[in-house]
């Protein structure tokens, strides 16, 4: 009778693994393990961050009320923020993500180049509205966060990067004058982050009320931009 060769067997090798591998492996699981923990307790503290922020704003920001709602001890928190001013740069990359896809979302609702930079415009003032102590650090509160940055530096953020696409498309139908893409992007950028800041730092109308002004505006300045 033959007996089947090895090396043609179906059945599964149920060679025990030498205790090393078996070791190896169950390091990696612990690893990965502490791994997943901890980036869960960052996304905690990072979720009590906004809120703590959003309530307190940014002078009565403190790392201590945030640890301690969190249920650790500040110097625990010190593990994965190296300060506060660390922890509000995290928070602030957050609400950067999700600034640039509200204005992305705005550009995609319309297609005439024209309307997107109208569509981008009111969706810029709208989240300064819905996230006041947001926008004010984020762009007021902490001047040194822009300081130094190059045009080119400037250029490669995300939201800025839509705003100056739809100006660009704009530019290849005329509307922008003898201006160049950078220059009428700053301009318009420089007059929705002036609606925006006011909307934020004053009293002088109700918040919504700054929509009309924004659609006004921005008809004068893409006007302004075609024909000066």
């Amino acid at each position: 009778m033959l007996t089947p060769s090895p090396l043609l067997s179906t059945e599964p090798d149920r060679t025990p693994s030498p205790p090393a591998k078996r070791a190896d492996r169950a390091r990696a699981r612990s690893a990965a393990r502490r791994e997943s923990e901890r980036l869960q307790l960052r996304d905690h503290v990072l979720q009590i961050a906004q809120r703590q922020l959003v309530a307190h704003g940014y002078h009565r920001f403190s790392l201590r009320e945030v640890a301690e709602e969190a249920g650790y001890s500040p110097t625990a928190l010190y593990r994965h923020f190296a300060d506060r001013d660390a922890l509000l740069e995290e928070v602030c990359s957050r609400y950067f993500a999700q600034f640039s896809a509200v204005l992305a979302a705005a550009d995609r609702s319309a297609t005439a180049p024209r309307a997107r930079l109208m569509a981008q415009a009111q969706a810029y003032v709208q989240f300064a509205i819905d996230n006041p102590a947001v926008y004010r650090l984020m762009f007021l509160e902490r001047p040194e966060m822009g300081m130094g940055l190059s045009m080119e530096e400037v250029a490669s953020d995300a939201g800025f990067g839509v705003l100056a696409q739809a100006v660009g498309a704009l530019a290849a139908t005329g509307g922008i004058g003898s201006l160049e893409v950078p220059q009428a992007t700053m301009v318009l950028w420089a007059g929705v982050h002036g609606l925006a800041a006011m909307v934020v730092t004053m009293n002088l109308l109700p918040p919504q009320h700054f929509l009309a002004i924004t659609h006004a505006m921005s008809v004068t300045m893409l006007d302004g931009l075609q024909h000066g």
